[in-house]
Order: C-alpha cells, then structure tokens, then sequence
C-alpha cells in the first residue's frame, strides 16, 4: 500500500481494492483449479476446457477495467458494482473521516 497510516482515506482505498483484488481472483481461479484437475483426470474434455478459460478470461477483463483504475476511481467502482461485497468488507473496515464511501441505495 502506499505508505499510508491506516488512518487515511488513502489506506482504506488501497486495502479495499486489494482485498477486492484477491477475492475476486480467488473467484475466478478456485473453480478453475478444480476444472483442471477434472480435466487432469479425464473428467472433462478439452472443449468444456476451452469454453470455461473463454468464460474466466470476459470475467478477467471485467475485473481488469476495474483495478487498472486509478486506486480512488476503483474503490468508488466496486462500491457501486459489487455492493453486496462492499457491505460486507466495509462493516469490518471502517472507513476513515473522508473517505469517499457511496451511500446505498434506498
């Protein structure tokens, strides 16, 4: 993270985005291990194979127009695009005074 206090709306941003960051790999590589290993043991052909990287790879470059923003454009991102995980993460990381939180929706 960029050297911040854990105190700054520059901390939170950088630790919000990197916890998106992992979560949403783990997402996509958990099932694809497991594919894999299907595919490893004759489970699965090497068509179900293609059609699943052509599946994980339009998730990859989703989340790639996400995290190649900048850090503060990203967290406002994932605050609008992933709500759900953003109200989960955010009650065990509460954002500092000035951080740019987006109010949920009414």
């Amino acid at each position: 993270m960029r050297g911040s206090s854990p105190t700054t709306s520059q901390w939170w941003e950088d630790r919000l985005v990197a916890d998106y960051r992992e979560y949403r790999w783990r997402l996509l590589l958990e099932p694809m291990c497991r594919r894999m290993e299907k595919w490893k043991a004759g489970e699965l052909t090497t068509e179900e194979m293609d059609r699943a990287f052509e599946e994980c790879y339009r998730h990859i470059t989703e989340l790639r127009h996400i995290l190649n923003q900048r850090t503060d454009r990203a967290a406002l991102l994932i605050q609008v695009l992933d709500r759900e995980w953003f109200e989960e993460w955010v009650r065990e990381h509460t954002p500092p005074p000035g951080a740019p939180v987006i109010a949920p929706p009414e």
